[in-house]
């Protein structure tokens, strides 16, 4: 079996950035589970593990565009601390926060009454560095592919993603 769409594929990765710092990584748990095809995992890093088998090992270089896109300064903003609800006491560097539209923005500082908030990726602009591993492909159930994304079944309840067995509970 070839790592195609819709297959479930299971991987383990490790992401560096220019520098070789780790970003991230699932080297010490379970792999990561994903249906291919579906837009779960970045495009670019996607296509480039079309057409592997179990246990293959790939290296994929992502430009930022091809990544997480290019570090967006128009989407660092500094508002005042006032324009936070009453608990804004407790606002500190790297709480992620939503505006009134709903954007997510990361608190980058803060510095008395001014917070700056980021509205780009945390890994946003930076070349990404994957080493990723095969280590499982099966076939997709019809109820993954409806829904365009893996079902964990847990012996448990008899269901996914935590449901009772007639839906996905995801939803």
């Amino acid at each position: 079996m070839i790592v195609e769409k819709n297959k479930v594929v299971s991987i383990q990765y490790n992401a560096t950035d220019e520098t070789g710092a780790i970003v991230d990584s699932n080297a010490d748990m379970e792999p990561l589970e994903y249906l291919h095809g579906h837009g779960n995992i970045l495009q670019h890093l996607e296509e480039a593990l079309e057409g592997l088998h179990i246990a293959e090992e790939k290296k994929v270089t992502l430009n930022p565009a091809e990544a997480y896109g290019d570090f967006n300064p128009e989407l660092v903003v500094e508002v005042s601390r006032d324009q936070f609800p009453d608990g804004a006491g407790s606002v500190e560097p790297g709480l992620l926060v939503r505006d009134s539209n709903g954007q997510e923005l990361i608190v980058t500082d803060t510095d008395g009454d001014k917070i700056v908030l980021d509205g780009n990726h945390p890994l946003a602009g930076r070349t990404l560095h994957y080493t990723v591993t095969i280590k499982n492909i099966r076939q997709a159930t019809t109820q993954e592919l409806m829904h365009g994304h893996v079902h964990q079944t847990h012996a448990h309840d008899g269901g996914c993603c935590g449901g009772n067995g007639d839906s996905c509970g995801c939803h």
